[in-house]
């Protein structure tokens, strides 16, 4: 994935790119009366119509680059900062050194020394942090309160002011590193990639091993791993190759004050910005193929085209113009003509790994088992298409669609979060102009066909990698680092030239006229109703109706859920649903995804009641994909063939749940045996063996005879049109159906005198644990309790068993409420401990800290209780958001709409007393209590398991189960 597709989608921004409708910002500076000083430029900063914020942007005099976001309205602050050094930039003697550098940042500064002091004052103040290292950056981004963005900016800064490195946490913080290593050694896409790696030239700085583990990781005869370290912050971190976002409440001369206070000591040292000029491949080297051995039985086909970087042409997009045409889905495409081959069932492409100088189109694609039997059938097509691309592709027709859509997407942009916001915005600043870091994405004013041919030149049989991975391809080697089976060729002569000899297809053909592009994009009005209104009520059927343009976008939100007692009735029916469900994506998908480049998507899934469909973007055209989906989901032709892919393709996903990392499965086996009903792996791959093409349709029509069906309409709709809709849900799916009520799943409620336990086998090197408390009651006052248990104790759970005992990189604890039923979990992957000595450390963690809780003071009370109810208040950025929220309150029927304001009320209102007896309740009724874990082998000794109840699905079904006290 490239850089500008990741800002895209972390800004919000759609697939397509749009031309630019600027408005200029223009803000005075004013100097201050400070001894630091920041040279301020003045800025023309092109933005959407509908962003209501106000920018700035700064040069400080250390050459540190800023952009300052005042946003009134938020009640979440951000800041992010990117530095220009990744993975890339790792010395060969120290593998992984970025990444530790990353690490290291975190864990204390001159001003803050206590280790957890950053992390501790987010979470205290309703905020969440994190960073990530990439191949050529390193990124760090936080959110919080609105109230706290000073104080949190003021130990943000630190860390690139006065970080300390101390030497007592480097041990420590290397196991960290190499427990994230081990914890994904098994983690496919990696495998993948590190295979891939060593395709590319040897002296390509991408081929490196990028994560780090205690190999590489460590002191060698010539320099200690700190000095290393040390060596490789001085000459890496520089003010002038880092650029910082901060987003706040505050008017911008505040933020402007901030920035220059808190970040001016940031250390200039005018580091070059040094871009990667290799070639991916050597000359000889292409065209070539690697296979490479899967763990879980996945099938894959990635085709690799070395091209220069489109970075300069950002008004023509040439990349994206192709990308658009090889990646569309709608009749006549490429991957329509593979699908009815039934060779592949999913294609992407666009560009990735953009240098600045060079990059890598990819076409990737997803394989039926014929499909890997006859990859070069797969070849011979998509250099047809490509064929046809050049010889009738480059219309100005498509250029034209291109504008229209990217026009009314800058037009109506949307907010998104502003953590997503910032550390997007500051890693794009690293790339673009300030003045269009906003806008460059949508950019679109200069057809080129010229450009685009050559390009398209590019894109031949001699200048590929072809990746082929699977579960049982030949392979003849293994990588160092994830012991990756793989193996490396060149492709024959004969078969380039077969490829470059390409034939016409009569129902391979270019992309028609798009019909979804909307035509009115006007607002009913500014304003938005409260709650939704429960506009009809009938036997088996409600439609519930809210008006809101108060987002400032002419787009609305249909849900629908079609509630039967059937899906979920037993694990065949809850396989046939399942596969029903993609059958209908199947179908819908050459005449949805128009829609979806028109910025109208569909959501068509499965749930414990039945099948929701989601229709959401612009109101315009939503009627008709609406009418579509209706008359598919009833009428709609199954194919045998395609059948036979869906099912083989659940059958793989069942199977593969086995192979997910340790602490994953241990977080299935514990919704599966608290979820009633549930069918877990086994037991729906036992169904499945029975399943015949010839129960689908009946089982559709079953379906579909006994219904209960809610319908939230939100957004730019009047009134008439919803009702109307509604009537046509009637007419088409509910007339003839019997009416019905579903009942929620349910909870199991635990009893009995000893905790619960559950374990699986597992062919991985690391112990995944999970230890789960469930509450006594259904009710606030139980939820309430437990998300400012949780919030008190987390970042101490983190704390104590992350970074001070170093027992493994994924550490958490976490509400796990499930159907309004409260709950905590501690979740661990440990490298080097067992499920006993985990189950050991989280109890004593227990006990010790009903001391801690008792002596926690009032205002610190206070402090935790506004951090949840800060969480549980947070403002919907989108309409789409807004309209899940009133969807879950219809789902736990709750019209008021009001849950989250009814519990962060309940919160305030807790006293120490409370939170006092809920961790004492913990302690003392282990009955409440279940531990999973999976590991390579029973690690509970037999007089620790002789503690537990075992945990069967004979006893899940004669437990009580949880009623609704609500």
């Amino acid at each position: 994935m490239n850089r500008s597709f990741i800002l895209k989608i972390a800004l919000g921004y759609p697939v397509i790119k749009s031309l630019l409708i600027s408005i200029l910002v223009i803000f005075h500076f004013s100097i201050f009366s400070s001894s630091v000083n920041a040279l301020s430029i003045e800025k023309n900063i092109e933005k959407s119509p509908n962003d209501q914020r106000n920018y700035l942007a700064l040069t400080l005099d250390n050459k540190l680059q800023v952009l300052l976001v005042s946003d009134p309205n938020t009640d979440k602050a951000s800041a992010a900062m990117d530095v220009y050094v990744g993975s890339a930039d790792d010395p060969e003697n120290f593998l992984g050194l970025a990444h530790f550098l990353e690490h290291m940042l975190f864990l204390g500064t001159k001003k803050y020394p206590t280790p957890d002091e950053y992390q501790k004052f987010i979470s205290d103040h309703g905020g969440s942090h994190n960073a990530f290292t990439s191949l050529d950056h390193t990124n760090y981004f936080f959110d919080i309160h609105h109230g706290h963005l000073e104080e949190a900016l003021d130990r943000f800064s630190q860390q690139f002011t006065a970080p300390l490195f101390n030497a007592d946490y480097v041990e420590r913080e290397v196991n960290a590193v190499h427990s994230e290593y081990t914890a994904k050694i098994k983690d496919d896409s990696r495998r993948f990639f590190e295979a891939v790696k060593t395709t590319l030239s040897p002296d390509h700085p991408y081929q490196k091993f990028s994560v780090g583990n205690l190999e590489t990781l460590k002191d060698t005869p010539s320099k200690s791993l700190r000095d290393a370290l040390l060596d490789f912050y001085d000459s890496h971190y520089s003010a002038n190759n880092m650029k910082l976002v901060i987003l706040g409440k505050e008017p911008l001369d505040t933020l402007k004050r901030w920035a220059i206070e808190k970040f001016s000591d940031i250390p200039n040292k005018d580091i070059d910005v040094v871009l990667v000029n290799q070639p991916f491949f050597d000359e000889t080297s292409l065209p070539k193929q690697i296979n490479v051995q899967t763990i879980m039985d996945k099938r894959t086909l990635s085709l690799a085209f070395p091209i220069p970087s489109d970075s300069e042409h950002t008004k023509s997009k040439p990349l994206n113009y192709i990308a658009n045409l090889i990646g569309h889905e709608g009749k006549g495409s490429l991957l329509s003509k593979l699908k009815s081959m039934n060779l592949v069932d999913s294609l992407s492409a666009g560009s990735e790994f953009d240098t600045r100088v060079h990059a890598l189109f990819m076409i990737n694609m997803g394989l039926t088992e014929k499909g890997l039997s006859n990859y070069p059938l797969i070849l011979e097509t998509v250099f047809d298409y490509i064929a046809l691309i050049q010889s009738q592709g480059i219309k100005k027709l498509y250029f034209e669609e291109q504008v229209i859509l990217s026009e009314i997407a800058f037009k109506f942009q949307e907010k998104s979060e502003p953590i997503h916001f910032t550390s997007s915005l500051a890693m794009a600043l690293q790339e673009k102009p300030v003045q269009t870091v906003l806008s460059e994405a949508y950019l679109l004013s200069d057809y080129d066909p010229e450009l685009y041919k050559s390009y398209l030149s590019k894109l031949r049989p001699d200048n590929m990698l072809v990746s082929l991975s699977a579960k049982d391809v030949s392979t003849d080697s293994e990588t160092r680092w994830y012991q990756t089976p793989y193996k490396t060729f060149k492709l024959s002569p004969e078969l380039i030239s077969s490829l470059e000899d390409t034939t016409q297809h009569e129902d391979l053909f270019l992309p028609h006229a798009n019909e979804f592009i909307p035509e009115s994009t006007d607002l009913l009005s500014d304003g938005k109703h409260d709650i939704p209104e429960h506009l009809k009520s009938s036997e088996g059927f409600d439609l519930w109706y809210a008006q809101d343009a108060s987002f400032g976008t002419p787009k609305a939100d249909i849900f629908l859920s079609l509630r039967s007692p059937l899906p979920n009735s037993s694990a065949d029916n809850f396989n046939k649903t399942d596969i029903l469900v993609s059958m209908l994506k199947d179908m819908l998908n050459e005449y949805s995804y128009p829609a979806y480049l028109a910025g109208l998507q569909f959501e068509l899934y499965q749930h414990m009641r039945g099948i929701t469909i989601k229709i959401s973007g612009y109101n315009d055209k939503q009627g008709n994909l609406l009418i579509k989906i209706l008359n598919t989901f009833k009428y709609g032709y199954f194919k045998e063939d395609r059948f036979d892919i869906e099912k083989e393709r659940l059958k793989r996903q069942l199977e593969n749940a086995k192979d997910k990392k340790p602490f994953e499965q241990a977080l299935s086996i514990a919704q599966n045996s608290l979820i009633k009903p549930s069918w877990d792996e086994d037991a729906r791959l036992t169904a499945l063996k029975k399943l015949s093409f010839n129960e689908m349709p009946g089982f559709r029509d079953a379906f579909l005879s006994t219904l209960q069906s809610v319908l939230l309409i939100n957004g730019n709709m009047t009134r008439a049109s919803a009702l109307n809709i509604g009537s046509q849900i009637e007419a088409v799916l509910l007339r003839e159906a019997k009416k019905t009520s579903v009942e929620r799943a349910s909870i199991v409620k635990f009893s009995g005198s000893k905790p619960w336990l559950n374990y699986r086998s597992v062919e991985h090197p690391d112990t995944g644990f999970l230890y789960y408390i469930q509450g006594e009651e259904i009710s606030l006052e139980e939820h309430a309790r437990f998300l400012v248990l949780t919030q008190i104790l987390s970042t101490e759970y983190y704390a104590n068993i992350r970074t001070d005992k170093q027992l493994g990189y994924i550490v958490f604890m976490t509400n796990f409420t499930l159907l309004d039923v409260p709950g905590i979990a501690f979740v661990v992957q440990s490298p080097n401990a067992s499920a006993e000595t985990l189950l050991n450390e989280t109890q004593e963690f227990l006990n010790a800290k009903i001391k801690m809780i008792q002596n926690i003071k009032a205002d610190e009370l206070e402090r935790y209780k506004r951090s949840v109810s800060s969480r549980l208040l947070k403002q919907d950025n989108t309409l789409y958001s807004l309209s899940n929220k009133y969807w879950q309150d219809i789902d736990r029927e709750n019209f008021d709409f009001n849950t989250n304001e009814k519990l962060a009320q309940t919160v305030m209102q807790l006293t120490l007393k409370d939170i006092e007896s809920l961790i004492e309740a913990f302690v003392a009724k282990q009955h409440r209590h279940m531990m999973v874990y999976t590991a390579a082998q029973n690690q509970l000794s037999n007089e620790n398991s002789q503690a537990f109840e075992t945990f069967t699905e004979d006893v899940k079904a004669s437990m009580e189960v949880f009623r609704s006290q609500n």
